[in-house]
């Protein structure tokens, strides 16, 4: 992430995918092969020196420790702040274990939901967000944390964008669902459904990834109930117009997802 983000260096890896100790960059005209390589390593030795002691840092105290620090970071101003939102995500997430008939990990998946976000304070992820959930993994299994956890803390964060991988666990996918369960009925509701190609919460993002979670592990969640129990939970009024709002909104993505996966239009109607 260093090497990609802030140095826009290709990383370069062994045929079995071990990192190596080499990257590739590109100069312009001609040069001094030997100073520019040189001159590029200086700067990236600094950037790793500043990794390593954001790392070292972040590893000085629990994760759980950096959770109330989400308490600075506005989600929406009347949804309230991340850790609000941490909050209602973790309200919600025994109950709907329930729902999705995976009640059985639903106590590693509210332990997960209660530190799912905890990693968007450390000082690592803040400086590379792209490490969100890799970073909240990596730290809840160096504090010795069940797997199970760290697993479900790092699943709650895909898929991260189209093409990438999905939850798998248990707990990870109740925790995946709930975080964006969450947003999407408080924020159609504070803010209203995405219009046209305007979609600043990423709200479509949101039900591509609930549903592919739900899809891909062939869980069955009712969810007309689900949208129920997270209206509930919010600081906003979520009325009736509001969730069926949400529930159009989920049901057209849902549509185009199963024309996504070639699945035939009587067999989307009837799931």
């Amino acid at each position: 992430m260093v090497m990609r983000k802030h140095q826009r260096y290709f990383p370069v890896f062994s045929p079995s995918g071990a990192l190596l100790p080499a990257f590739v960059t590109v100069a312009n005209g001609p040069i001094d092969a030997a100073a520019v390589a040189a001159g590029n390593e200086a700067v990236l030795r600094a950037r790793f020196e500043d990794a390593s002691f954001f790392y070292k840092e972040d590893l000085r105290q629990p994760l759980e420790e950096f959770r109330p620090k989400l308490k600075g970071t506005l989600f929406q101003k009347d949804l309230g702040t991340l850790l609000d939102k941490s909050d209602r995500v973790v309200s919600i997430t025994a109950p709907l274990a329930d729902a999705m008939g995976l009640g059985a990990a639903k106590g590693v998946a509210v332990e997960a939901a209660r530190l799912a976000k905890a990693d968007l304070a450390t000082s690592t992820v803040m400086e590379m967000t792209a490490l969100a959930g890799t970073m909240g993994r990596h730290y809840a299994l160096k504090q010795g944390l069940q797997p199970e956890v760290a697993e479900a803390i790092f699943e709650a964060a895909l898929p991260r964008q189209a093409g990438d991988k999905l939850p798998a666990s248990p707990a990870g996918i109740v925790v995946a669902v709930a975080d964006r369960l969450d947003s999407l009925v408080g924020l159609v509701a504070a803010v209203g459904a995405p219009s046209a190609t305007a979609d600043p919460y990423g709200l479509r993002r949101a039900a591509y990834g609930m549903l592919q979670a739900l899809v891909s592990n062939n869980v069955q969640l009712s969810l007309s109930s689900a949208v129920s129990l997270a209206a509930a939970a919010q600081p906003v009024k979520v009325d009736a117009k509001a969730q069926a709002a949400v529930l159009d909104f989920v049901g057209r993505r849902l549509e185009q997802l199963l024309v996504d996966a070639g699945v035939p239009a009587e067999a989307g109607e009837s799931s």
